[in-house]
């Protein structure tokens, strides 16, 4: 019998996987409201919206992996024009505490103009290993974010 589907295939593989290995796995999540007012370049934009924060520890075996996220979507608008945009952003750091040692760093927001309101997008990341012979790799990658924040509240 041939199986063609990556997918089954994968699902083989992680299904054997976990039957060698004993693992615990623990997920938090919890969500926030938030306000915002970023000074983009044609104007100020404010935002309110949520953001749900996630954490997760997978432990197994001589390995610890801890993964955290934050999930934001918001309404947003133009304080001059009243232009109207809709936020949405995700957050994530990866960090593998075991050999070898890994730390990922992944932010991404883009804040999206209705009709002709221009689009802003900021794209950052960052990936740090250290392998068993201990050498050092770095990679990075980024788009800057134009609109920093002036004003900020979570609740």
């Amino acid at each position: 019998m041939k199986i063609r589907s990556p997918m089954i295939i994968s699902l083989f593989l992680v299904a054997g996987l976990l039957a060698v290995s004993p693992m615990a796995t623990a997920m938090e999540q919890e969500t926030y409201n938030f306000w915002e007012i970023a000074a983009c370049p044609d104007e100020d934009i404010e935002m309110l919206g949520s953001v749900r924060f996630q954490t997760q520890s997978v432990q197994g075996g001589d390995h610890a992996t801890w993964v955290f996220q934050a999930f934001w979507k918001a309404d947003a608008w133009g304080l001059d024009s009243g232009a109207d945009y809709r936020i949405q952003g995700k957050w994530m750091e990866v960090i593998q505490e075991n050999p070898p040692f890994i730390f990922m760093w992944n932010d991404h927001f883009q804040l999206i103009g209705q009709g002709t309101a221009p689009n802003y997008r900021f794209y950052a990341k960052v990936k740090f290993l250290v392998d068993a012979n201990g050498d050092v790799v770095i990679d990075f990658e980024d788009e800057l974010w134009p609109c920093p924040t002036i004003a900020f509240d979570i609740w």
